[in-house]
């Protein structure tokens, strides 16, 4: 025989009040001895914006996918999370920090027209192959599937390859969009997280307003 267990009517009132007062406890704590900001986010993003925000907030850095860099935000294993605007993020408050594009870079624009390095099949990729498909009318060549910007990243600046990469990862190394591509695609970077204590809070108000400047900086 199984029991099944449940909350009291006291214990569903008691739990909000201990959660309530659990926040508080740990921004009265912020306060006396500020704690890091706990950051998850992707490498190739993180790359961009961490030796910056070192300069105004102590950070214990976090690398996930963006899908599993939102779920510490909920799980509140993470205070605030970058993450690349390819989702619904429910239950958690985003803003807008950076947009641009992705593209096909190399080390010049005159890359001869060959096969290219793409990241997994996210949304983006594939809205390329669309693209490149209905322009060519033929399919895209693929030398490589990388799941890291960064490392197609790292190859494509000590070589000749083509990769397909955000702008502000391939500005950063000195890459350029390659002549014969389709139209780039748009993308947003969000911040995500959660609602906060008043010392808490505004510190990931100073952490969001950076993070901005930074990728308004890497255009």
């Amino acid at each position: 025989m199984y029991r099944c267990f449940c909350l009291t009517h006291e214990g569903s009132t008691l739990v909000p009040k201990a959660e309530e007062w659990l926040k508080k406890f740990r921004d009265s704590i912020a306060i006396d001895s500020p704690r890091p900001i706990r950051l998850a986010t992707t490498h190739a993003i993180a790359r961009v914006v961490v030796p910056a925000l070192l300069s105004i907030e102590s950070v214990n850095l976090n690398l996930m996918r963006p899908d599993r860099a939102y779920g510490a935000v909920l799980r509140d294993e993470a205070d605030i999370a970058l993450v690349p605007d390819n989702a619904p993020w429910e239950e958690a408050t985003s803003v807008e920090v950076g947009v641009g594009f992705f593209q096909l870079y190399s080390t010049s624009a005159n890359t001869p027209i060959g096969p290219v390095i793409l990241p997994e099949n996210q949304v983006e990729v594939l809205s390329l192959i669309q693209r490149w498909e209905h322009l060519y009318k033929n399919r895209l060549e693929i030398k490589a599937r990388i799941p890291s910007w960064s490392l197609i990243a790292d190859i494509c600046a000590c070589s000749n390859e083509v990769g397909f990469l955000p702008d502000f990862l391939a500005l950063r190394m000195d890459l350029h969009p390659v002549e014969w591509q389709p139209k780039p695609s748009g993308y947003r970077v969000l911040a995500l997280h959660r609602s906060a204590g008043e010392a808490l809070q505004q510190r990931l108000n100073n952490f969001i307003s950076q993070c901005q400047k930074i990728f308004a900086g890497s255009r």
